[in-house]
């Protein structure tokens, strides 16, 4: 009956198996920053994140805690005034990991609320950190010998590999979008700011472009080759509610909106092996959204709260397809079949899905003839999502570490029935 059962499932195209947690984490304070993970030393995962109190954790792959920073940065008389102590010290930017003195393992680097840049050792101690006079909650981008960073001081900042300043750009307002590098014709430094403007700089920080939206951009700008024409462009979305893709002139070639603020980095992967990338990402109107390397829509799907942290794309089941892993404020993780489905179940003009969104069908109605957000599998969290990363395990597992604002840290791996 069970071989019936497998066949019958594969045939009406539901996935075989479960999402279950491994372990989870408690950091005893609410947790800030999306966690990153990465080979630390030769053999040896970390997972690194931090929290409001002002922590920077790195933990192994089993969730053992290998060290933890803590800010001991005092408050000024003045800065009381202006900040919440409980909260000054919050570290909401992800941490960067790199390995900046070449000694084979990977540096810890972040800022921080107080306004403190910092590089930690793979080992956790301080190597040197850096003032500025804004919260930082932009992540750091290493390129070309120089570390990027932007604060809500109005500058973008380049240091040199031990913590000396090279250069400084001043914006028009503040910086909370992270940089990132395009590789062109010349080689760009692309970031948002708080008063909707997207910036290029050269590699010395001089102005190249700027484009204008109507809304403050936080996410970090995705840069690929979207049309498989070898050349790159910027996609980013803004609190206007747009997604916008640029040509490396900065002119628009698409726009696309929603009707909520777009907070982070969208996702490129070519999702249909057409050699083009789609366009995935998460918005605060509730919805998961993949669009065609043109910017029209292939699938939406709709959950029950804002999602703003920036999806995973990975093949969690090995089954050679992917799958799109997103987080939301509803406190759930959705995963979705990448291509979507083509919906057939209802009659043109007479939908027979009564929808109450992510929970009572797992296709979300739409116009006939449209691609449609798949739901593969949900799993309840004990919290808000604000961020998620993966690591594979020695069986060549991916497992979903899924970080939640309330202070967890969940790992989620999928068990095939």
């Amino acid at each position: 009956m069970g071989v019936i059962s497998d066949t019958l499932k594969k045939l009406s195209g539901k996935r075989l198996g479960k999402i279950e947690k491994k372990w989870v984490f408690d950091a005893s304070s609410s947790i800030s920053s999306s966690p990153i993970a990465a080979e630390i030393t030769k053999g040896q995962v970390g997972i690194v994140f931090g929290t409001q109190d002002g922590k920077m954790y790195m933990l192994d792959a089993d969730a053992q805690i290998k060290w933890f920073y803590s800010i001991q940065e005092k408050i000024g008389e003045i800065q009381q005034m202006f900040l919440d102590e409980e909260t000054a010290k919050s570290i909401y930017a992800s941490p960067k990991l790199a390995d900046i003195n070449k000694d084979g393992k990977k540096e810890v680097l972040f800022g921080s609320d107080i306004g403190k840049f910092y590089a930690l050792s793979s080992l956790g101690k301080l190597l040197w950190d850096f003032r500025t006079d804004g919260e930082i909650r932009s992540s750091a981008l290493v390129q070309d010998n120089m570390i990027i960073f932007g604060s809500n001081d109005k500058n973008l900042y380049a240091l040199n590999l031990k913590g000396k300043l090279l250069w400084k750009f001043k914006a028009d307002s503040g910086i909370e979008s992270s940089p990132a590098v395009l590789k062109g014709k010349k080689t760009q430094i692309i970031f948002g700011s708080n008063d909707g403007k997207i910036y290029s700089l050269d590699t010395k920080g001089k102005l190249l472009w700027q484009f204008k939206t109507n809304g403050k951009i936080t996410a970090k700008p995705a840069i690929g080759d979207i049309y498989a024409n070898k050349k790159n462009y910027i996609v980013i979305g803004s609190a206007d509610n747009n997604i916008y893709a640029l040509n490396e002139n900065g002119k628009l070639e698409w726009l696309y909106e929603t009707e909520g603020r777009i907070c982070s980095k969208v996702c490129l992967a070519d999702i249909n092996n057409d050699k083009k990338l789609e366009i995935i990402f998460g918005s605060c109107d509730d919805n998961i959204y993949c669009l065609s390397c043109n910017g029209s829509k292939i699938w939406s799907y709709e959950t029950d709260f804002w999602v703003v942290a920036t999806p995973l794309i990975l093949d969690i089941d090995n089954d050679g397809k992917l799958e799109v892993i997103a987080g939301s404020y509803d406190n759930s993780v959705y995963v979705l079949d990448a291509e979507g489905t083509f919906l057939l179940d209802y009659m043109p003009g007479v939908s027979v899905v009564t929808q109450q969104p992510g929970h009572y069908h797992d296709l979300i109605t739409a116009e006939p003839g449209e691609y449609v957000g798949k739901k593969l599998w949900e799993y309840k969290t004990e919290g808000m999502i604000i961020g998620s990363t993966f690591i594979t395990n020695n069986k060549k597992q991916k497992e979903m570490i899924i970080g939640i604002k309330e202070g967890k840290l969940d790992n989620l791996t999928y068990k095939k029935d």
